[in-house]
């Protein structure tokens, strides 16, 4: 297996021609473009221990995410689609001096030096990345806390953030 980088255009591109869950983005290049081989693509099977972040967290965006701002940001994208009316509660999350949350760029910037602020996609929320992983998973535990998702899917997306 080989790591390739792409532009989010073709990023973007990729996932909408996502026809089956679980599909990888192999698969989808194998088609589009008609080469023959094996194709990986199995459904995931039905699992017992579902709950509601459980489609976001086996989809293909979070699976193809670049790292763990990468899987951080679509975990809050998802996030922000799915509780959209209730998502202005992550504005109150905050450090001691930074901004965690906010809909600017410029907001995040000036609540500190080297905050990388980064737009959640699809959102016009953005958010601070330039954190340490615990920080960043600390960060995703109060905001799918706030938005009501259960202690299962909390543990379990927050322990998803890896690298």
């Amino acid at each position: 297996m080989h790591t390739i980088e792409i532009e989010q255009d073709i990023h973007d591109y990729l996932l909408s021609r996502v026809e089956v869950f679980g599909e990888t983005a192999s698969d989808v290049l194998r088609r589009e473009l008609s080469l023959n081989g094996s194709v990986s693509t199995t459904p995931s099977p039905t699992n017992n221990n579902s709950h509601e972040l459980t489609e976001a967290i086996d989809s293909s965006s979070f699976r193809m995410a670049r790292g763990v701002v990468g899987k951080f940001l679509d975990l809050l994208a998802f996030a922000y689609r799915d509780k959209r009316s209730e998502f202005d509660v992550v504005l109150a999350l905050q450090g001691r001096g930074r901004v965690y949350f906010a809909k600017s760029k410029a907001e995040i910037e000036a609540s500190g030096n080297s905050t990388q602020p980064k737009q959640i996609p699809g959102s016009p929320y953005w958010v601070m990345t330039n954190s340490p992983t615990p920080q960043k998973r600390e960060m995703l535990r109060e905001v799918l806390k706030a938005l009501g998702y259960s202690a299962r899917a909390i543990n379990t997306a927050v322990q998803a953030i890896v690298a």
